[in-house]
């Protein structure tokens, strides 16, 4: 257990470099009619390049980036992503005469028909540099189903959604049936939407979400006892699911990149404050439920520029919303849980107030080090 402790430190003193951007999920729409196919991809620029996929620290490039690019390299972009997706992507016809037919797809790029590229608007308010990348194609007949396989391997999952609003969430080496018989669209249920947004909110602490796991932790390392982390963490979860509804449903408008780049800096800061605050306390403060709520609004903002454009997409927000944010939730418990069990063994040990400050110092000093690799020079 003591080797399980001197691990888990040793892991903290990694996350100085550890914010990188590694797109784990990509967000896609599917229909079909009349024997065709389409499938509309939100995609990341972060992963159109192999360097910045090679490249575990690389920050998501903000839309700016992408549209300072020079023609020279945005044909670059267009053509590396091509690559990508020919080897992501794998749709297959299976028929009476045939299974497991593999179907060709051409893929299509709105911003590239324009010169220069002109990038949709509508990307603009998350900040970030995505653009449509729409894969088409023919079926053989009627007769057959239409599936698509992602590639295994490091590759991302694809969130599906369908015309009948809910979402299906494929995985790398793992594959979908997109159109039963008589090109009849899958409908997928609200069981497969809700478990396809709890994912996405669990990944989104879990093993994406370093920033939240950061808090949650430093939380532990002055309440130390799994009661009052509870609390906590349903407090941040419920300010989190304030701010995401309210600019989901449009009450807080779209975001600059200017506001993004601020939230983000504003959740640094918010790590670093709590990790402050455990070195010079000695228990929690009558304050502490308070500045957890305003801080889980702040970090209910950051969410939303990454998930606005999915949640609002399935219509009806109720269901996303709740899925999202159980999955939130259920990742924080698991990182109180591994906390509790980490160090459970410590917990009676004169030296234990100390591992707890040292963990709060690594926390205080990442966050330290996010606030201003975050501010744009």
């Amino acid at each position: 257990m003591r080797r399980l402790t001197l691990y888990f430190l040793l892991s903290l003193l990694c996350l100085l470099r550890a914010q990188a951007h590694v797109v784990e999920q990509m967000f896609a729409d599917f229909n079909a009619s009349d024997g065709s196919y389409q499938l509309t991809i939100r995609f990341d620029a972060g992963i159109s390049l192999p360097d910045m996929r090679a490249d575990k620290e690389a920050l998501q490039p903000k839309f700016s980036w992408l549209q300072e690019r020079s023609p020279e390299e945005l044909a670059r972009i267009k053509a590396e992503t091509e690559s990508f997706l020919h080897e992501y992507l794998q749709f297959s016809w299976d028929s009476i005469d045939s299974e497991n037919q593999p179907l060709n797809f051409e893929l299509s790029f709105p911003a590239w028909q324009h010169t220069p590229p002109k990038f949709e608007e509508r990307f603009t308010d998350t900040g970030f540099a995505y653009f449509d990348v729409i894969c088409h194609g023919k079926t053989p007949d009627n007769s057959g189903t239409l599936s698509l396989k992602i590639s295994e391997g490091d590759y991302p999952d694809l969130a599906i959604g369908f015309p009948n609003q809910h979402i299906l969430t494929i995985y790398p080496g793992k594959g979908e049936k997109l159109m039963e018989q008589q090109g009849k669209v899958r409908e997928p249920d609200q069981a497969d939407s809700f478990l396809s947004f709890l994912d996405y909110g669990y990944r989104h602490v879990i093993p994406e979400g370093w920033d939240h796991v950061l808090f949650i932790l430093a939380l532990a390392c002055l309440s130390f006892a799994w009661k009052p982390l509870l609390t906590q963490s349903l407090v941040f979860t419920l300010a989190h699911t304030i701010t995401l509804g309210l600019a989901v449903s449009g009450i807080i408008p779209p975001f600059s990149e200017n506001a993004t780049t601020l939230i983000e800096i504003f959740i640094a800061g918010t790590i670093a404050y709590v990790a402050i605050e455990n070195l010079i306390s000695k228990q929690v403060k009558t304050h502490r439920l308070t500045m957890i709520f305003l801080f889980g609004l702040i970090h209910g903002l950051g969410f939303a520029s990454v998930l606005g454009d999915k949640i609002r997409a399935a219509g009806d927000i109720t269901l996303p919303l709740l899925a999202t944010n159980l999955g939130v939730e259920l990742g924080q418990l698991s990182v109180i849980g591994i906390t509790l069990a980490c160090l459970f063994w410590a917990k009676q040990k004169s030296y234990f107030p100390i591992i707890l400050k040292s963990i709060s110092s690594v926390i205080a000093l990442t966050g330290i080090y996010w606030v201003f690799d975050r501010i744009p020079f």
